[in-house]
C-alpha cells in the first residue's frame, strides 16, 4: 500500500511505475539492467534515460529530488533528459515513449488508488 501523503512512499511508487513501464516497453531487458545498466548495452541505458525523463517530464519530480535519491549527477540527469527529448523529435521513438507514458500513469494510478481503498 502506498501512502501519497508520504513524499518518499510516492516517489518509490512513482519509480516502480517508471521502471515496470519501461521495461514493458523493452521487453528484452530485465529490470536489474534497467536499473544499473551494464557497460556497453546502450539499450538498457536508452531505457535507464527514459525513466529518469518520465520521472522528471511525466510525474513532476524536481531534478534535484531525483539527484539526490537516484545517487546520479545534475550532469547524467540532464544528459538523460536532453537524449530523450532529442529522440522524441522522431515519430516512431516518440509513439513508443507514449505508450510507456500511459503505462507508466496508469501503473501509479493504481497503487495509489489501492491506499484509498478505491480500487
Amino acid at each position: 500500500m502506498i501512502n501519497v501523503y508520504n513524499s518518499k512512499a510516492l516517489y518509490e511508487a512513482h519509480l516502480h511505475a517508471c521502471y515496470a513501464a519501461v521495461r514493458e516497453g523493452f521487453p528484452h531487458l530485465a529490470i536489474r539492467d534497467i536499473v544499473e545498466p551494464p557497460h556497453q548495452w546502450f539499450d538498457a541505458a536508452l531505457a535507464r534515460q527514459v525513466v529518469i525523463h518520465l520521472m522528471v517530464t511525466e510525474f513532476k519530480w524536481p531534478k534535484r529530488r531525483v539527484v539526490e535519491v537516484e545517487d546520479r549527477s545534475r550532469e547524467a540527469i540532464n544528459r538523460a533528459l536532453r537524449t530523450i527529448d532529442r529522440r522524441l523529435e522522431t515519430p516512431r521513438f516518440s509513439t513508443h515513449y507514449r505508450s510507456i507514458v500511459v503505462r507508466a500513469h496508469a501503473l501509479a494510478f493504481l497503487q495509489t488508488e489501492e491506499e484509498r481503498g478505491v480500487a
